[in-house]
């Protein structure tokens, strides 16, 4: 059982990358990094560390690639309403990821904080691409 929920979210993660559009692949990005925190958080709950920990890389994984996929539209950041909409996500993202880091146990805060940290870095870039002016 463990297995197959291993494999279906390797399977979530290639299947938002096999969108073609964009724009659609990095919400789809940021809704599936959500959905990993939550499969981390379980398997936390359920005193399976090493599984919430590989959930944790695949959230960041996925963030990665919505800014990756944010990187390859066509339309400017400031006129593109997908920028704005996976900067909210990605900010509710960052202050759940918060949360669970108040919540793991001390010596396992460490890996949760690397990856607040990696998504507040992609939550900067992504903001700073919709606030900076065209040149």
């Amino acid at each position: 059982f463990c297995l197959f929920l291993a494999l279906a979210a390797a399977g979530q993660l290639e299947s938002v990358k096999s969108e073609p559009d964009p724009n659609r692949r990095a919400e789809l990005a940021v809704d599936a990094a959500d959905r990993d925190l939550d499969t981390a958080r379980k398997n936390w709950q359920g005193g399976d560390w090493t599984k919430a920990q590989s959930a944790l890389d695949e959230m960041k994984q996925s963030a990665e690639l919505a800014n990756a996929s944010l990187e390859q539209t066509t339309k400017q950041p400031r006129n593109n309403h997908h920028y704005k909409t996976v900067e909210l996500k990605l900010r509710n993202l960052i202050r759940r990821v918060d949360a669970f880091r108040l919540e793991v146990d001390y010596e396992q805060r460490d890996a949760v904080n690397d990856v607040e940290t990696r998504l507040s870095e992609l939550h900067d870039r992504i903001l700073d691409a919709v606030m900076t002016k065209r040149k």
